[in-house]
């Protein structure tokens, strides 16, 4: 009887407290921001545009990147040497590898690595088996099976008739000689005009900025990677990178503080010799991609995302700054989506500038859609507007 007379109370107490606390909810559930997947951070229904009157849409995008979810970051361009209709556009995962697709959008092919994917950058004429090859590189943060972190080279193949044929593996998460710092988060290319060496920037998210020469590996198939110096560095997480090749400098963005301008070439010395993209200019978070938009005159623009703050309801926009000299600030511009709204958390950025692409005369820029987990392609003369010089205009 007592054990019946508990069980009643206890069920009692039940209901009591089931009451009180539905009774405790507001009558009206107050609605967040809407959340793109899981993995997003929070992004706004509405939102207006404050900090510049210059929005820009892009000419077309391509297919999404990955097998299920898509985790797209960084994009580079690369142009056909004959045939510039040919030309390709690369674009990494984050988890699944590296994206090709040609100048309509069309996918061409995918690439597994072996191994997580950072960054990706593209240059002309790597001496290999006595020839000359244009190659895509990315850094790979981890190597499937391995507690270590590599190079990954590809050959582009200007006769490449389908996806099956259009990358050479020159070294991936499978091969020996192209190892790099444990952990490798931030990775760019430098190519030395005068010699033709191609070399390789990496860092770690603890570790210093490493440069790598990469080199025929001694059988014409392969290259091997090879340290040669590390620049003077102090500073906090750094992802975004790009070399100047002709002016011979390295750029190096520092997230939470500034980009860092370096000699690129290894002979020269390892501290900074700038530093601009500072807070004064009105960053909101992440200084994420860094491009160049370089003219043959040794003008032109640097071009640096501000991710915004999704979570404070702030978009992602652009600041661009000279090329040459003390590369002083010049202008802010909002690239949009294909629906012609803002872009939340951007990372990677390309551009570059050539006459020879079908439809973009004056250049091209690629932004990344992180939402959508595609890239956008911007024709440069509607970047330009009124402010930033066309060359040859």
């Amino acid at each position: 009887m007592k054990l019946v007379k508990f069980a009643a109370l206890l069920i009692s107490a039940m209901i009591i407290g089931m009451f009180f606390s539905c009774a405790s909810k507001p009558a009206v559930q107050q609605l967040g921001p809407k959340v793109i997947k899981s993995t997003k951070k929070a992004v706004v229904l509405e939102y207006t545009e404050t900090r510049t009157d210059f929005l820009v849409k892009p000419v077309f995008q391509t297919g999404r990147t990955g097998i299920l979810s898509g985790d797209a970051d960084d994009p580079a361009v690369w142009v056909h040497p004959t045939d510039p209709s040919r030309s390709l556009i690369f674009g990494v995962d984050k988890v699944d590898g590296l994206w090709v697709w040609d100048f309509e959008g069309n996918e061409i092919t995918h690439i597994d690595a072996w191994g997580k994917p950072g960054n990706v950058d593209v240059r002309y004429g790597l001496e290999l088996g006595g020839k000359k090859v244009d190659i895509v590189a990315m850094n790979l943060r981890k190597v499937k099976y391995l507690d270590a972190s590599k190079l990954a080279v590809f050959a582009i193949n200007p006769d490449y008739t389908s996806g099956d044929d259009v990358l050479i593996t020159l070294a991936d998460g499978q091969t020996e000689g192209n190892d790099i710092q444990r952990g490798t988060y931030g990775f760019g290319l430098y190519k030395n005009p005068d010699t033709g060496l191609i070399y390789a920037f990496e860092s770690a998210s603890t570790g210093p900025i490493s440069q790598y020469l990469i080199e025929d590996d001694g059988t014409g198939k392969g290259i091997v990677a090879t340290h040669v110096r590390d620049l003077e560095y102090a500073g906090d997480t750094c992802e975004g990178m790009v070399s100047d090749d002709d002016l011979g400098f390295f750029y190096v963005g520092e997230e939470d503080k500034a980009v860092h301008k370096y000699y690129a070439d290894p002979s020269m010395p390892s501290a900074a010799i700038n530093s601009f993209a500072l807070a004064e200019d009105g960053y909101s978070r992440d200084r994420e991609g860094i491009s160049l938009f370089n003219y043959p005159d040794g003008t032109g623009y640097f071009i640096v995302v501000d991710q915004g703050d999704a979570s404070n309801q702030i978009a992602s926009i652009l600041r661009i700054y000279e090329r040459q000299g003390d590369n002083k600030f010049v202008k802010t511009v909002a690239i949009l989506d294909m629906d012609g709204k803002p872009m939340w958390d951007q990372d990677g950025v390309d551009s570059l500038y050539t006459t020879a692409l079908p439809g973009f005369p004056n250049g091209i820029l690629i932004g990344h859609d992180g939402a959508n987990s595609t890239y956008t392609i911007y024709d440069w003369k509607e970047i330009a507007g009124d402010e930033l010089s066309i060359y040859g205009e």
